[in-house]
């Protein structure tokens, strides 16, 4: 891919940040040199919107760097799997319209089992106001598999997200290979290093913010100055509440944490498990007993583990 020089502007960055970026990946590694933009994008691309604010600025970030309107072949898709915060798709709508992009909302709506092994899958395209709102392409991803997700199948991730954004690139007829671009961090290391320039589900992974040498602090800093943002808190930016709303890649506590203000968001994951009759996590309590401890008994447990980001990059 060509990168192109700078069309626009380049926002500022601290010298802290930068040093934060964890450089390993940006411009050695890319094969971008100095005074060039690695937002902008000369070949049929899917952006990979999440639906939280690393991914909107990003998104701002490649629109700017086009002069304000996005090449048609550079496609913004958002995998809705039901489960997301109503914020999140609220942000998603948003982050359409005031930065002029057609994002395009693609959801898994049949998934049946064939003879010889896999699944046949189909998706629908959809809009904010359509969109599933009650875990139904979730729902249709449990019916179909034997097995729940957990955090060695991450099918979830899989048939929701990378798999359908790979299904709707080949119907708009991209070619396999063609870019992916995923909004991960200067300081996510492992995570850029695992996907950038890597062949992932017939793409190939791209990282601009890692070429960019952006951190955390940086996308905080962008939002707080915009008249729109993310309605979910913002923890050391970090949203807790982002992607599925009790997703159990989220560390125990956070999922406690989340559970105790929303009991009510506890259920529709407990309903999963019950029909299962599987778990989630092995190495933690079920989400029905997560919510009985949230409401009735504090924290029980110090949980020892980390959140999992829901991206094609693990």
């Amino acid at each position: 891919m060509v990168v192109h020089e700078e069309r626009v502007f380049k926002d500022s960055v601290s010298v802290g940040d930068y040093l934060d970026g964890l450089r390993f990946l940006c411009l050695s590694d890319s094969g971008l040199g100095d005074g060039v933009n690695p937002y902008f994008i000369d070949e049929p691309a899917i952006f990979s919107f999440s639906g939280g604010r690393t991914s909107g600025y990003m998104l701002y970030k490649t629109v700017q760097a086009h002069g304000g309107a996005l090449p048609k072949d550079v496609v913004v898709t958002f995998c809705n799997t039901g489960k997301e915060m109503p914020e999140t798709l609220d942000f998603v709508r948003d982050c359409g319209e005031q930065f002029g992009v057609d994002i395009v909302w693609i959801e898994l709506s049949e998934m049946t089992k064939k003879e010889g092994g896999g699944y046949d899958k189909k998706y629908r395209v959809t809009t904010y106001e359509n969109a599933s709102r009650n875990g139904e392409p979730f729902g249709v991803l449990l019916d179909a598999m034997p097995a729940i997700p957990n955090m060695v199948n991450m099918a979830c991730t899989a048939y929701l997200k990378t798999r359908l954004m790979r299904m709707y690139a080949d119907a708009i007829g991209f070619e396999r290979g063609c870019l992916t671009i995923v909004g991960l961090r200067a300081d996510e290391r492992r995570r850029v290093a695992n996907l950038h320039n890597k062949k992932v589900e017939g793409f190939t992974g791209y990282c601009p913010l890692s070429i960019d040498s952006v951190t955390k602090g940086v996308v905080s800093e962008f939002w707080n100055k915009q008249n729109f943002d993310l309605n979910l808190p913002n923890n050391n930016g970090v949203t807790d509440w982002g992607n599925c709303d009790v997703c159990f890649k989220k560390g125990g506590t956070k999922r406690q944490s989340i559970i105790r203000e929303r009991p009510d968001l506890a259920d529709w994951w407990i309903e999963a498990e019950k029909k299962k009759g599987q778990k989630f996590r092995l190495d933690q309590p079920d989400y029905a007993r997560m919510k009985m401890i949230a409401t009735d008994q504090g924290q029980l447990f110090d949980f020892d583990d980390e959140s999992i980001p829901c991206f094609c990059g693990d």
